[in-house]
């Protein structure tokens, strides 16, 4: 996922690139990403090339209900503002060192290349869900046989009463009030 952008940093502003990414695959922080897919379309601006990106990826994760392998689809819609390294070659004074956020992953190479591995990578692993699910149904394990519900039904007793909350439970039938 590297692209040339020479042309596109000597030409005019409003310049524009076109490029699709078909099944490609990236390992980032431990996480492996699958059948990448998408379009990127690269835009010359007075200083920088902006980069937007609709991207479908696929990981494999286990379950958080059940701990069972699942299969995450991730869909990233990103934009980014890549500054080149060779600031002569764009309109206009190379602030890059004046900015208070700085990411190397944004640069555009000497040679004029332009990176999206690091910066898509991100941008993918930032859109995994926090609690991913084999399907959404799943039933999970059962907190008190530990069976995965998915799997195996259990005959454990459904207690509506966290049996810790029983004490208060019974406050509730007694009429207590609130103060008001």
């Amino acid at each position: 996922m590297i692209y040339n952008v020479a042309s596109l940093l000597t030409g005019n502003l409003g310049d524009s690139q076109q490029h699709e990414i078909e099944n490609e695959s990236l390992k980032t922080n431990g996480h492996s990403l699958k059948k990448i897919n998408g379009s990127v379309s690269l835009m010359r601006t007075d200083r920088t090339v902006l980069v937007n990106a609709e991207i479908e990826a696929t990981t494999h994760d286990s379950c958080s209900r059940c701990l069972e392998p699942a299969t995450v689809n991730i869909f990233v819609n990103m934009e980014e503002e890549f500054s080149p390294a060779n600031a002569d070659l764009v309109d206009g004074p190379n602030n890059r060192t004046d900015d208070d956020y700085y990411d190397e992953a944004l640069v555009i190479d000497e040679q004029n290349f332009l990176d999206l591995t690091e910066s898509l990578g991100q941008a993918l692993l930032s859109a995994l869900p926090i609690a991913p699910l084999c399907k959404e149904d799943c039933l999970g394990i059962c907190p008190t046989c530990t069976v995965n519900r998915n799997i195996i039904r259990c005959s454990c007793a459904k207690s509506s009463v966290d049996p810790r909350w029983a004490g208060l439970a019974n406050l509730t039938g007694k009429g207590a009030e609130s103060a008001d």
